[in-house]
């Protein structure tokens, strides 16, 4: 399905640290993950992290299939995912709660409640994708980046814009990196893009995590990679 039209957006409020409108995706996603908050829904890779200080952690983490939507296919042992226009027929792939039914996204397997964690996503030959994280029992009804349990970074029409709750801020000065970085400091209620080259933040979400959060993506064209199991940069450590 396509990426729904450009100015359905609405700009937001959303805080800028540092240095476009995110199209209503093409529907393509559904269920729920969450083994802490919902009975059966298992992670896993909960807590899959090592600690390195008093308040960071190195995530490592692979892409859920359980969660991915039909539309979608998990590639290099799990860490990246590609967009099939055409898709799976969903009767074909297994009915669980967890998988997202109406939007193309899929989510990490290993959840945060504490730290800080950095990781990277490669984009090859997308135009239009979110990245960010999510709460482990975010509605499988929604996509990412639509409601307040969601904090997303989103690429669309060659702009970038920060997303909560179907808010939007544009976020100008990045281009078209072939990678890109997000840093989770939990307790500092942060999200940032990080411009990986120059090993500084591009712009930063202020959050406000109510539990564990997991990776998530949402992919309407091309691919993504991610990377993980990466030391937080020592120049942004504590940031």
């Amino acid at each position: 399905m396509a990426a729904p039209p450009p100015g359905y957006f609405r700009p937001g409020h959303v805080r800028r640290e540092s240095r476009g409108l995110v199209p209503r995706g093409s529907k393509m996603a559904a269920p729920m993950l969450s083994a802490l908050r919902r009975p059966g829904w298992g992670l896993r890779g909960v807590g899959r992290a090592r600690a390195s200080g008093p308040h960071r952690r190195d995530i490592s983490f692979k892409l859920d299939e359980r969660t991915a939507h039909s539309s979608l296919d998990l590639s290099k042992k799990d860490t990246g995912v590609i967009y099939r226009m055409l898709g799976i027929d969903p009767t074909k792939v297994p009915q669980n709660p967890e998988r997202f039914r109406e939007w193309a996204v899929v989510l990490g397997d290993a959840a945060v409640s504490s730290g800080q964690h950095y990781w990277e996503v490669t984009v090859k030959r997308s135009q239009q994708f979110r990245i960010g994280v999510a709460d482990v029992d975010i509605s499988r009804e929604g996509c990412i980046g639509h409601d307040d349990h969601s904090w997303v970074f989103a690429y669309s029409h060659r702009r970038w814009y920060a997303m909560l709750a179907n808010e939007t801020t544009p976020i100008s000065n990045i281009g078209n990196p072939e990678r890109v970085g997000l840093l989770l400091d939990y307790e500092g209620r942060k999200l940032s893009l990080v411009d990986v080259a120059k090993q500084v933040f591009i712009h930063t979400l202020a959050t406000e995590f109510q539990g564990p959060v997991v990776p998530a993506f949402a992919l309407w064209d091309g691919e993504l990679l991610t990377h993980s199991g990466l030391d937080v940069p020592k120049n942004l450590q504590d940031s």
